[in-house]
């Protein structure tokens, strides 16, 4: 590691480039950022955000290009030296282990050196009281929430003394009381100097508390201006390389006629829920983290156990006892976690895709494997899926195109009843407008579909209809198109 000047800037990115087999995942991408202050990137999954953040943090070598850290040119560096340097990463997936405790995850490796168990716990305690957080340090990691164990992984990167933390979408799972408690621990970091680099791909968080915006679009560096003197328009403009007018498509048409009927579902989550789905409808589903949302259209597809279940399809009863029984009825599910729920990630785009249809793919116990590849390039046409071939493993895929896949299988079996449980999560605002697009064309094609969302302008614009779900009940129904999101959400919220 060679010393170079003074810095004038914490770091700085000199004409950093990247390649991979088939992909350019970035092409001379320049940027600065400066101590104290929060940095945004933007841009569509695949624009290079992920790659430009584990080359910083040491797990990818750049192939061309200059990174200077304080001053010190960086080259060749582990995740390990990244950190002790000052520079640390707080993936999406985070990077726990579940069977330690907290104290045990935040001095990882350095136990001897951090005073034995009763230092390493003494020091926990007093960086989690640094930025307000009360977890028990004895407790283990699985037992925590996504944003207590999120307040560990800034811990963690504090205990190393870090001037720049990287946060890669690090709201995705908390709910809004968790978010403001994340974006005051931003605040208090950047308060003390400390930079943070927040790559979000939800425009709301980006013009709320950053400073600066960087936005990437195919591995280069497309602008970098104070968040101040950009509008949302602008920004998007950017991002997709062209302009999206409305973030959402015109609302579609509803048709007539009820298709599904959940006349009661009892879990030990869910209380008699009933529920009914119109033919051409999209059906929106608001509820808060634990509102049992979740649990409703996974029972509903045969994936849980249930107490009791009463479905009707076009009128007739129909048993679903496993998610079998439901393909072949005409459901079909996209689960919220793509990684662990929807994808076998050591397989390829193509074997991914043709999973919902391999009875018709399949003679005499083999694969057809032309009629497969088949499958495969169609639904990668239909849906602009950005990958080398058919033939690239899945997980070397943005999680964009990562969920098209999931999209193109069930698809490709032309489902009657399409559950969308969090579609667009993690999804860049370009790839966004083309599911909701792909969305209208499914019901107007006749198919319906039930949406759950997060995003409530997303439910709002989209659906027909909105149920809302509290403590395992369905306890409101409302016009999207004339109810505000504040009614909505107190129904949300109201507890019986």
């Amino acid at each position: 590691m060679a010393v170079a000047s003074a810095p004038q800037v914490l770091l700085s990115i000199n004409d950093v480039s990247k390649a991979f087999p088939g992909v350019k995942a970035l092409d001379h991408v320049t940027l600065e950022v400066r101590p104290g202050r929060v940095h945004g990137i933007v841009g569509e999954n695949g624009a290079g955000k992920s790659t430009l953040m584990k080359i910083l943090s040491g797990v990818y070598e750049k192939d061309s290009g200059e990174i200077v850290f304080e001053g010190n040119v960086i080259d060749k560096v582990t995740p390990v030296q990244s950190m002790k340097m000052g520079l640390s990463i707080i993936y999406q997936e985070l990077n726990l282990v579940n069977t330690m405790t907290v104290g045990e995850n935040i001095f990882l490796g350095r136990f001897s050196e951090s005073g034995g168990r009763a230092g390493v716990h003494a020091k926990a305690r007093a960086l989690l009281d640094s930025i307000g957080s009360k977890v028990n340090t004895h407790r283990q990691v699985s037992e925590l929430s996504v944003s207590d164990k999120q307040m560990v992984e800034i811990a963690k990167a504090l205990s190393f003394d870090s001037k720049l933390i990287i946060m890669d979408e690090p709201s995705s799972s908390l709910t809004a009381d968790e978010m403001t408690k994340l974006i005051q621990i931003i605040h208090d970091l950047k308060n003390k100097g400390i930079a943070i680099i927040y790559i979000s791909h939800k425009l709301d968080e980006i013009f709320g508390f950053c400073d600066v915006v960087t936005v990437m679009r195919d591995g280069h560096v497309i602008a970098t201006r104070d968040v101040s003197s950009i509008t949302r328009n602008e920004m998007i403009a950017m991002m997709v390389g062209r302009t999206i007018e409305n973030e959402f498509p015109p609302r579609p048409e509803a048709a007539g006629e009820t298709i599904l009927e959940i006349r009661s579902i009892k879990t030990r989550k869910l209380r008699d829920v009933k529920l009914t789905l119109r033919k051409g409808e999209i059906l929106g589903l608001v509820g808060l983290v634990g509102s049992g949302r979740t649990e409703l259209v996974r029972a509903l597809f045969g994936a849980d156990k249930v107490a009791a279940k009463s479905i009707y399809l076009d009128g007739r009863p129909v048993n679903i006892n496993s998610p079998i029984d439901a393909i072949k009825l005409g459901l079909a599910m996209v689960p919220e976690d793509r990684k662990l729920q929807g994808l076998l990630l050591g397989f390829s785009v193509e074997q991914n895709i043709s999973l919902a249809v391999l009875a018709r793919l399949t003679e005499y116990g083999f694969i057809k494997d032309k009629e497969e590849a088949a499958v495969c390039e169609r639904q990668i046409k239909a849906l602009n899926v950005k990958t080398p071939s058919g033939k690239t493993k899945i997980r070397t895929l943005s999680g964009g195109n990562q969920q098209k896949a999931i999209l193109g299988r069930w698809l490709e079996m032309s489902p009657r009843v399409l559950v969308l449980d969090e579609p667009t999560k993690g999804i860049d605002v370009g790839a966004k407008y083309e599911i909701y697009l792909l969305m209208k064309k499914i019901v107007e094609g006749g198919g319906s579909i039930i949406l759950i969302s997060s995003e409530l302008p997303e439910v709002l614009h989209m659906s027909n209809r909105v149920n809302t779900i509290c403590d395992g009940r369905i306890n409101g129904e409302f016009d999207p198109s004339t109810a505000s999101a504040d009614e909505i959400m107190a129904k949300a919220f109201e507890f019986a």
